[in-house]
């Protein structure tokens, strides 16, 4: 799941979470019939009550609220049982508020699927409030062989729940360290001479 929603936007909720089904027992045409429907429609129906849009399932994603199209591509993302989560900043762009319900959400579902799931987060509180295994990425690699090349190395391998209570403050201050880093080198040189 995307920091975008991947919602279809001519279909309607129920259509939407219903696709997953359609996609995977009928392939060629999209469309399942009879029985096959019928479960089908049961399962979505369920999954739109477990996120709490079984209220919207005719609206469609436009006429929805950026939490509600959050609920749906969660809806989405795990109607089919998967084994692997990936979330990619998938709270950015909600208040604090939504974001906190959001957080229910997800420990919710996790807890009831039993899913693996992979979080990317600038918000390192967020990874310790989610996550039961946190690894932050940082100082970042310079490589004089690649110079327009990015990356960073792991620096904390953290099982939570074990962590010393500093350890917050700690991660906090070598992120702002490191993002002070980057700006000043990552940043074109406008006044340096050019070396060939």
């Amino acid at each position: 799941m995307f920091q975008r929603y991947s919602v279809f936007p001519h279909l309607t909720v129920l259509e939407n979470v219903l696709l997953g089904f359609e996609f995977e027992s009928a392939p060629f045409l999209s469309r399942l019939f009879g029985a096959k429907k019928r479960a089908a429609l049961e399962q979505t129906a369920a999954m739109l009550h477990s996120v709490g849009l079984y209220e919207a399932r005719d609206k469609y994603p436009s006429m929805l609220s950026g939490g509600m199209q959050q609920r749906l591509s969660i809806a989405q993302s795990i109607i089919r049982n998967p084994k692997v989560l990936l979330l990619d900043e998938p709270f950015a762009a909600l208040d604090p508020g939504l974001s906190a319900d959001m957080h229910k959400l997800i420990l919710r579902l996790w807890e009831k699927h039993k899913l693996n799931i992979f979080m990317i987060t600038h918000d390192i509180r967020e990874g310790f409030e989610l996550g039961t295994r946190l690894l932050v990425f940082d100082k970042v690699r310079l490589d004089p062989q690649a110079p327009s090349a990015y990356g960073a190395t792991i620096t904390y391998d953290i099982p939570l729940g074990v962590c010393q209570k500093n350890l917050l403050d700690e991660l906090t201050e070598t992120t702002t360290r490191t993002e002070k880093f980057v700006d000043q080198y990552a940043a074109p040189a406008t006044d340096s001479p050019v070396h060939n």
